[in-house]
């Protein structure tokens, strides 16, 4: 029954993420929003939507192992594991200005984090902090993508990915992002209300669950986009795309959460988790700098590396694995 309630909350939140943004960007279409700005502030914002909800929804129900768990786990799902199955697929090429201010933004967020995680907790203070980051990070986009062409901006470039084929009209646009909306809030509160009762059955702890299956379920939209326009050789828009949610899941979504609901920061993952991704975001960008590329070799070093991962938190939970070496 468990099982059931999460993976209808899950897929509730992929088909809504993709409603939620076809509605949005339908909607800055019909009034000739520029590229640049639906870019910012429709798909770039709306990306991390389903992690703002799963992560207010589960601060809200008094579970920090879920909220920021399932931040932590989606974002090193996203780092390691999706930019490794892009690469693999086509080497992720990245120019220098995307590296820098994308993943600069990134490490910040990081190093907040990291920073928050030391106290203890994440209050308000710490929140408003996180959101000052968050509109600087916003700002940088707008100075240095302005009048850029989709060659040469990665908002822009994903604002038109994201408007190919006909567009609903502006009362169907409105209905697609309601509907999508409210169905994003059920699916919020299904996939935490059945990863607590799943805790439960399976003897998990709620931070493995937020860490793997809240995680990989927050991380399924930002997959069929990477693949896709990995498919496509837009690796540009994949690479930008993963760290632009990357670091607005640390400095937007986590700041808003902190400004209404402050939460301790769980001490599993204060030991080692967030130290975790950390690491990650600081290793990441040398191996994307490499050639201003991420190779398919490089690729599958990231997709072991979150193996490893995921077989420690097994480990951890307490779970034998099934190796005979």
């Amino acid at each position: 029954m468990a099982d059931g309630i999460l993976i209808a909350g899950l897929v509730m939140i992929f088909v809504s993420a993709e409603v939620i943004l076809r509605g949005a960007v339908g909607i800055a279409r019909q009034f000739d929003m520029p590229p640049l700005y639906t870019g910012i502030f429709v798909v770039a914002v709306l990306t991390v939507f389903p992690e703002l909800f799963v992560t207010y929804r589960a601060a809200t129900m008094g579970r920090p192992e879920m909220a920021l768990g399932g931040i932590i786990g989606s974002n090193l799902i996203d780092l390691l594991l999706v930019m490794g199955l892009g690469a693999l697929i086509h080497p992720m090429a990245a120019p220098p200005k995307v590296l820098f201010r994308d993943g600069g933004a990134l490490l910040v967020g990081a190093v907040l984090l990291v920073i928050i995680s030391l106290t203890g907790e994440l209050t308000r203070q710490f929140g408003i902090v996180l959101l000052l980051a968050s509109a600087a990070y916003v700002g940088l986009i707008a100075v240095t993508d302005w009048r850029r062409t989709p060659d040469h901006s990665v908002p822009t470039a994903r604002a038109l990915f994201r408007s190919e084929g006909e567009m609903p009209s502006l009362l169907g646009a409105f209905v697609l992002l309601v509907l999508g909306l409210i169905a994003l809030a059920l699916g919020a509160h299904l996939a935490v209300l059945g990863g607590i009762h799943l805790a439960r059955e399976i003897g998990w702890s709620e931070t493995t669950i937020g860490l793997t299956l809240i995680a990989a379920g927050l991380s399924s939209p930002k997959l069929l986009v990477t693949l896709t326009a990995a498919v496509r050789g837009q690796t540009s828009i994949a690479v930008g795309q993963i760290l632009g949610a990357c670091a607005f899941n640390l400095l937007l979504v986590l700041g808003l959460v902190a400004v209404i609901q402050p939460f301790a920061v769980p001490e599993q993952l204060r030991k080692f988790d967030v130290f975790l991704l950390a690491g990650a975001s600081f290793i990441l960008l040398p191996l994307i700098a490499m050639r201003w590329r991420l190779s398919r070799p490089r690729g599958v070093l990231l997709m072991i590396a979150y193996g490893c991962y995921l077989a420690f938190i097994l480990v951890r939970q307490g779970l034998p694995l099934p190796v005979n070496l």
